[in-house]
């Protein structure tokens, strides 16, 4: 079995209280910070993910961030998430920065552990760090350094981030190879070699007292982590790529059978520019087939005729509720047999089941795409938009969960089963708050309006 990133950085000795954990080199910094915060909070630890130089904005990863924020607001961000993260709005909105010194300190106390990206690469699976890099906080207890496997074989100038420094490194060393150096191929050996003399030695003088790993990121090749380790002197890891976004099916379905009692008439039904409520949402799963491939099916289920046919002929299945007065479960549970029955099950094929409300017209489709993308990608079996505390609409659910959300009764929808599992949900970050808002009454209809 695969050791996970957290076994790993415990096999190096002694495991302190409070870990400070900081990720250099290249080739999955980001992606293996939060894999490694996300087993660190299911250890019942609260976890801040933070960088000293730069990282991912949060909100491009689907994730909830508290950005140049207060120490006081960071606080009470820790006490409703296990996760946190935290910094300060880069460039462009495109990157998050890193704390200031005094705010990081101040809110050190409120959690268990830390996870930092302490490096940059620009995206190359490979580097070695300039003189001043990486930019390591003290007190900081395990460096994990990170090579991509998807750089080995390819020449070096074209995989390498600061490509100067390997020349120095490798002159210093008189390594022989064919050609020139941007053309040499990248080994295992070599790539042990650069990394030793580029990051493990410097790091050991700087900081003794801190453990160090070499991850060589992306694969079950262990004759390559073999090769490696027999050019450094610290332990060297394996870990298998993720799998890929897209490896199963998504069903996507539309629930608007709702009776608007507060509304005072069919809210799904009122013309907003033009056009009823619940064409918005229907226009956003009509994009949401053309652009992505993973959609097997989408289904609408209502009670009312006219959404009933606009569906039909979209090419959607129609589904009407008979039995709508027994509440939204009634409907979910419509929708998922109904994409069960059209789609059948596939034991090679992992069924994601998506749910709408048909009075959220704001939602954009570009949003749910972004959404869809980085829940498949997190590995997660629950997700849902978001904006700070407040989760929304669309919800989805793994198959595994299909059989709870069936247990479902009265006006009650899969939120009850997403609170039951906070551990395994994906909170993607909507942007614009008016895209979660639904509308239970005329006013909250003319107070959005205004």
């Amino acid at each position: 079995m695969n050791k996970s990133l957290l076994d790993m950085l415990k096999s190096l000795g002694k495991w302190p209280k409070k870990p400070v954990i900081s990720l250099v080199g290249a080739g999955g910094k980001t992606t293996c910070a939060y894999l490694l915060a996300e087993e660190l909070a299911r250890e019942g630890k609260k976890v801040l993910v933070t960088t000293t130089t730069h990282m991912e904005h949060p909100a491009f990863l689907g994730r909830n961030g508290v950005i140049d924020k207060s120490p006081e607001e960071i606080k009470a961000a820790a006490e409703k998430s296990p996760v946190v993260t935290a910094g300060t709005s880069g460039p462009g909105g495109m990157k998050m920065r890193a704390l200031p010194q005094a705010v990081f300190k101040e809110v050190l106390p409120f959690f268990d552990a830390v996870v930092i990206e302490a490096d940059g690469s620009r995206r190359h699976p490979f580097k070695v760090p300039a003189s001043h890099e990486p930019v390591i906080v003290e007190g900081t207890t395990h460096i994990m350094i990170l090579a991509g496997m998807p750089a080995m074989g390819k020449p070096l100038g074209e995989v390498c981030f600061r490509m100067e420094e390997a020349e120095k490194l490798v002159c210093q060393a008189k390594l022989e190879g064919k050609g020139s150096l941007s053309g040499m191929c990248l080994t295992p050996r070599l790539a042990g070699y650069l990394l030793e003399a580029g990051y493990v030695q410097p790091l050991k003088t700087r900081f003794p007292g801190a453990e160090q790993m070499i991850l060589l990121n992306q694969t079950e090749d262990g004759n390559a982590v073999a090769e490696m380790g027999e050019h450094t002197s610290v332990p060297v890891f394996g870990r298998p790529s993720l799998p890929a976004a897209g490896r199963g099916q998504i069903h996507l379905i539309l629930l608007a059978a709702g009776f608007s009692r507060r509304f005072g008439e069919n809210k799904l039904l009122y013309e907003l520019d033009g056009r009823p409520m619940y064409r918005y949402p229907l226009e956003v799963l009509e994009t949401l087939r053309v652009l992505r491939k993973d959609i097997a099916s989408v289904c609408v289920v209502s009670r009312y005729g006219t959404i009933l046919e606009d569906a039909a002929e979209k090419g959607f299945c129609a589904v009407e509720n008979k039995e709508s007065v027994l509440g939204i479960s009634s409907s979910l549970k419509l929708g998922i047999r109904e994409s069960r029955r059209v789609c059948g099950t596939d034991e090679k094929e992992e069924d994601f089941y998506c749910f709408f409300v048909a009075d959220q017209p704001h939602l954009r489709a570009d949003t749910v795409n972004r959404f869809l993308d980085g829940f498949l990608k997190s590995g997660k079996k629950i997700g849902c938009l978001a904006k700070g505390d407040t989760t929304g609409n669309p919800v989805i659910f793994h198959e595994t969960y299909i059989p709870e959300l069936l247990r479902l009764e009265g006006d009650t929808g899969g939120k009850k089963v997403l609170k039951k599992h906070p551990e395994d949900v994906f909170l993607c970050d909507v942007g614009e708050e008016i895209q979660l808002h639904d509308y239970d009454s005329r006013q909250s209809l003319e107070i959005t309006e205004r």
